[in-house]
């Protein structure tokens, strides 16, 4: 390689930007070949000007504030306008898939080393037991408002043929799924699905979360007691099947089968003083796990103002008679009996952010924002965007390799 002379650029830092001029070569013996750069061959700056420094910033704050506020916080803190709100969203987007591939990665390479080899579950742990050990997994669902498609149109192409105008359609929600896992540390591990560019789910969340078991407790010779604490989700059931092959021991959160109860009786219900005797005898032996008793009061002694509701009322306990249990002996065990910690996460994930007022998103954009902020929330921040600086730490061993 000979030089070639040099270009001027500037480079963007936390500190602001400065010129620098970067120098060009050419190989000797294929002098028609184009001209690398100084940084081509040190691996340098591949995509832009920006450095990691700046784009972590960025990122950081874009969970915290809108893309248009971080941009003039960038301003404030350098003292220049350094990249603008699209910019921002781009280097979220791109971390988001290179977090994502790094995912699929670890997850394939995990599954393939066991396949067809089943995770063994304890049937019988003693949930009512306070020195009895759990492992627990709490799983939902969050979502945020999309885009119209005319927006979307706007903001990629200028020059479109406009199509004819047509009934507006209503505009689909952007879900995101949020899985709480119990590590071999005692930690609660937030999980969600890699997207590729389009904000689709590479990989089933369900397979992220089976990995994670392995890893965790894979060579481990007695049977794991995992308990799931959900809502009544069928997808999520689903899940659990996928992941373990048989249904693990799930328990109906309490104030999910309280809320049921309590939207379905307003239905039901002659007046407001039925409803509220009837939920107080309800709720006396629901909480006690008894659910047969509940469901012969409602066969042999509701009046029910909606034949509908009152039918899928028995059904949805009868459904989940399996999974209701005496929530008050457990209470007193000291254990949780409801998925209160998920309904915070996926808020932390994704609510606290994205549901603000006139706020819609893309598939790719939100679920990206949500994968950044689960890797906060897992403090794995600095291993996934320093990892040659995390690389001394023992405890961040496995986020380096995955990084």
């Amino acid at each position: 390689m000979i030089c070639n002379g040099t270009t001027p650029i500037k480079i963007k830092t936390l500190h602001g930007p400065f010129e620098f001029r970067l120098q060009r070569f050419i190989d000797r013996e294929y002098p028609s070949l184009p001209h690398r750069t100084y940084f081509d061959l040190t691996d340098q700056f591949q995509e832009d000007y920006v450095s990691d420094r700046l784009k972590e910033f960025s990122a950081y704050y874009s969970n915290r504030l809108s893309y248009i506020d971080v941009s003039d916080l960038i301003e404030r803190v350098t003292g220049f306008r350094q990249l603008s709100d699209q910019k921002i969203h781009h280097v979220v987007v791109e971390k988001a898939q290179a977090l994502s591939q790094a995912c699929v990665a670890q997850v394939e390479e995990t599954l393939s080393k066991t396949s067809g080899s089943v995770i063994n579950i304890d049937p019988d742990v003693d949930i009512y037991d306070p020195e009895s050990r759990e492992i627990l997994i709490f799983e939902d669902a969050i979502q945020v408002r999309g885009q119209k498609e005319n927006r979307i149109r706007k903001q990629s192409v200028i020059k479109e043929e406009v199509p004819e105008k047509s009934a507006p359609k209503k505009t689909s929600a952007v879900s995101s799924d949020v899985i709480l896992f119990e590590n071999k540390d005692g930690d609660l591990e937030y999980l969600t699905a890699p997207i590729d560019r389009q904000g689709k789910a590479i990989i089933p969340v369900a397979d992220i979360l089976k990995s994670r078991v392995i890893e965790d407790y894979g060579k481990e010779e007695k049977p794991l007691p995992i308990i799931a604490i959900t809502d009544g989700a069928k997808i999520i059931r689903e899940h659990l099947w996928a992941v373990f092959g048989i249904t693990v021991l799930i328990i109906l959160d309490w104030y999910h089968l309280g809320k049921k109860i309590r939207d379905l009786m307003s239905m039901i219900a002659l007046n407001k003083d039925e409803k509220n005797q009837h939920l107080k005898f309800m709720f006396y032996h629901l909480w006690r796990g008894d659910v047969v008793t509940v469901l012969n009061y409602l066969v042999e002694q509701v009046q029910p103002k909606n034949a509908e509701k009152h039918l899928e009322l028995i059904n949805y306990l009868e459904k989940h008679q399996h999974e209701i249990i005496d929530y008050r002996s457990r209470q007193i065990a000291g254990k949780p009996i409801g998925s209160g910690s998920i309904e915070k996460g996926c808020d932390q994930v994704i609510g606290r952010r994205q549901k603000k007022k006139g706020m819609s998103w893309r598939p790719a954009g939100s679920r990206s924002l949500g994968i950044l902020k689960v890797i906060e929330l897992n403090n794995e921040w600095d291993s996934v965007w320093f990892p040659q600086e995390a690389a001394n730490d023992p405890s961040n061993l496995r986020l380096v390799s995955n990084a």
